[in-house]
């Protein structure tokens, strides 16, 4: 390579001054060496050669960036990767307490608070207990049991992310179980902290995102367009008759109007047979000048909202009359586990009701200030006793 690079210098000679404007903007980077090995003119060469290897390395550093632009929009495609999901129950029941709802109840507050959330994190269902729950989608039992809060409690791990089903009255299934579509997995009530009998239904896409406010779960109202299970047995039942009966009837008549009987001819004869049937057609429009659409839409709305508030309004009674009594014979418990050991802790209220502390000591100051037990210490050395 030595001896080849003198020759092209040799020829290269007589043109010295116009390749140094030429490849310092076209092709740096291969007519750039040749112009360092020349012997001739050694103090003109670097002077030209400096800004030629600066000029390169911005022009690098603007490829580099666009790139971390390309990784922004990679965080967004798995909340948009689920599917149409199932309703969770068969027939018709009200969501009660929506996605980001507020609510005016102090005790709500406070656990939303001690939960770490702005708002409600998923969608509650006015079910009585004992309705039959389905599952949203196919997938595993991952948590089946006491969670809680949330009471008696199922999680199953789909392959878009989770799905958790609160404040059950019974399960019926256990960690590690296939779940199928629609399959039963527990009847509801109101174990946990519950306010009353519902369904806290919630769902958490993969690679949630922790800092939405609701600790990564995502409204699930936009995702529920399937029926249930029973629901669509009912349909499949009620399709079948009539699809077989139509085809029996269907193939008796192209038996009768097989002939291509010339009868068509005979109107022609007789014009006076095509005009008896325009009075037939005189008649339909009368019936069509019925009364049913005076109805206004707007008194049928009225009265519907205020059928809904009327059961809205019951629900809630029964649901806070319901949560009264559970409180009273959670604490009639405590007076009874007082008068077994003589002297309790929070803890001991924790294990014994299943509950978080929160909730514990709301029962223990509860029962102090009605002046039932009596506060003995401060802080973690705390009891309670008669």
């Amino acid at each position: 390579m030595a001896d080849d690079i003198p020759q092209d210098q040799t020829q290269t000679t007589t043109e010295p001054t116009q390749p140094p404007t030429v490849p310092s903007a076209d092709q740096p980077p291969v007519e750039a060496p040749p112009v360092l090995t020349t012997t001739e003119q050694p103090p003109q060469n670097p002077p030209t050669e400096t800004p030629t290897v600066e000029t390169p390395q911005p022009s690098e550093t603007k490829t580099e960036t666009p790139a971390p632009a390309e990784t922004v929009p990679t965080v967004s495609p798995p909340i948009f990767d689920i599917p149409a999901l199932h309703y969770l129950f068969s027939g018709n029941f009200p969501v009660t307490f929506s996605f980001g709802q507020q609510s005016d109840n102090e005790e709500i507050k406070k656990k939303f608070q001690e939960w770490g959330i702005v708002g409600h994190n998923g969608l509650d269902f006015g079910l009585s207990a004992g309705n039959e729950v389905f599952a949203c989608d196919s997938g595993k039992v991952i948590q089946s049991g006491v969670n809680g809060d949330f009471g008696t409690s199922i999680t199953i791990q789909h392959s878009w992310g989770q799905s958790i089903y609160a404040h059950l009255q019974e399960r019926k299934v256990k960690e590690g179980d296939e779940i199928g579509v629609n399959k039963v997995i527990g009847l509801s009530g109101s174990s946990g902290a519950a306010f009353g009998e519902h369904l806290h239904f919630a769902i958490k896409p993969n690679n949630p995102d922790q800092n939405n406010g609701y600790l990564g779960f995502i409204d699930p109202a936009p995702y529920l367009s399937l029926p249930s299970q029973k629901e669509e047995v009912k349909q499949e039942t009620v399709e079948t008759p009539p699809v077989q009966t139509p085809p029996a009837e269907e193939q008796k008549p192209p038996e009768e109007t097989k002939p291509p009987e010339p009868i068509i001819q005979q109107p022609e004869t007789t014009p006076q047979q095509s005009i008896e049937p325009e009075p037939r057609i005189n008649i339909e429009p009368e019936k069509p000048a019925e009364q049913p659409p005076v109805v206004d839409q707007t008194e049928v709305q009225k009265q519907v909202e205020e059928k809904l508030k009327i059961e809205l309004d019951a629900r809630r009674l029964k649901a806070n009359q319901a949560r009264q009594t559970k409180r009273e014979e959670n604490l009639m418990k405590i007076e009874k586990l007082i008068e077994e050991r003589k002297q309790i802790n929070n803890n001991d209220v924790c294990d014994l009701l299943r509950v978080s502390q929160s909730t514990a000591t709301n029962y223990l100051e509860d029962l102090v200030n009605r002046g039932t037990i009596k506060l003995n210490g401060k802080g973690k050395a705390t009891t309670y006793s008669y």
